[in-house]
C-alpha cells in the first residue's frame, strides 16, 4: 500500500473504521493501481458500494487481559463471509472481546460482543447525524448460531427495506420492530429461515473481487478514462501538496493557480 501511495502520490489516512483510504488516484489510474494490488495479495474493499465495510474489531483475548474471545479471530471470519453483500445502504460491524466495548458494537448494523456464556448479538444501531444504540438480540450464542442469526438478520434487510434506508432506520419503521424481527429470525415466524440461510450461502459462494473481474474485462476498462472520445485526462483537475500528499484544491486555491497561468 505504501509503495503504490508514493507511486502514485496519493493521499493516505488510517479511518475511525480501521480502513485504509487511499485518495487522489485520477480514473483512468484506478485499473493500474488495482491490479498492483492484487498482485501483492491485496483484493477489492466495497466503501465504494451499498455494502459491508471492514469488520471492526479491538485486540480481544490474544493481546488484552480483559478479553474473554478473540474477537480479531470473529472479525475476520464475519468480514471474510459478507465481503461484497450489495444492500440498500451501507453496512457496519464491529466486534468487542468483552463488554468494555472498546470496538463500539454497539452503534454498528450488526455488533457482537463475547461474554463469559458466547456472544452477544446487537442488530440495527449507527452512528452519523442521528445516532441510534443498537438493540440487544440475542444473548451468549456459539459461533454458529451466531453466524445463522446474522446471516438471517442480513438478507431479511436486503429483501425488505427500502432503498437506501440504512438498518436503523428499517427497525423503527417495522410493525413489531424488534420483538417481530426476533420472531421472525429465531422463532422462523414467516417459515423464510431456510430461504434467507440459502440465499446468503449463495452469495458467499459466488463472491469476486471487483477489482480483478474489471481489469480482466476490456469492456470494463473502457469506463475508465476522463473522456468517453479520448484518453486524455481532464486538465482542470487541481491538486495541492499538504503534508507532503496531494489534495484537491479549494475554491482560493484554484483562483490562484487560473491567475498564475493567465500571467
Amino acid at each position: 500500500l505504501g509503495n503504490v501511495a508514493k507511486k502514485y502520490k496519493l493521499y493516505t489516512k488510517v479511518t475511525g473504521g480501521q480502513r485504509i483510504d487511499l485518495f487522489g488516484a485520477r480514473v483512468d489510474q484506478l485499473p493500474l493501481i488495482w491490479k498492483e494490488l492484487i498482485d501483492a495479495g491485496f483484493e477489492s474493499g466495497h466503501a465504494y458500494g451499498k455494502s459491508l465495510r471492514t469488520v471492526k474489531s479491538c485486540v480481544g483475548s490474544t493481546w488484552c487481559r480483559f478479553g474473554v474471545d478473540d474477537s480479531v479471530g470473529l472479525a475476520v471470519e464475519l468480514e471474510n463471509r459478507y465481503k461484497g453483500l450489495r444492500a440498500p445502504h451501507k453496512i457496519k460491524f464491529a466486534v468487542s472481546g468483552c463488554t468494555r466495548e472498546c470496538a463500539e458494537a454497539q452503534g454498528k448494523d450488526i455488533g457482537v460482543i463475547a461474554t463469559e456464556g458466547g456472544w452477544n448479538l446487537y442488530v440495527c444501531g449507527n452512528g452519523g447525524m442521528k445516532p441510534r444504540h443498537a438493540d440487544l438480540f440475542a444473548t451468549n450464542l456459539d459461533k454458529e448460531t451466531l453466524i445463522k442469526y446474522i446471516d438471517r438478520v442480513l438478507i431479511f434487510y436486503v429483501r425488505s427495506a427500502d432503498r437506501l434506508q440504512r438498518t436503523s432506520v428499517w427497525m423503527e419503521n417495522m410493525e413489531g420492530g424488534l420483538d417481530y424481527l426476533k420472531s421472525v429470525v429465531i422463532d422462523d415466524r414467516l417459515g423464510l429461515c431456510d430461504k434467507l440461510e440459502a440465499q446468503m450461502e449463495r452469495v458467499v459462494d459466488t463472491y469476486q473481487c471487483e477489482w480483478k473481474t474489471t481489469i480482466e474485462d476490456e469492456s470494463k476498462l473502457k469506463r475508465f478514462r476522463h473522456f468517453v472520445n479520448s484518453d486524455q485526462t481532464d486538465e482542470q483537475v487541481v491538486f495541492v501538496e499538504e503534508r507532503g500528499q496531494i489534495r484537491p484544491a479549494n475554491e482560493v486555491e484554484r483562483e490562484h493557480f487560473k491567475l498564475v497561468e493567465e500571467v
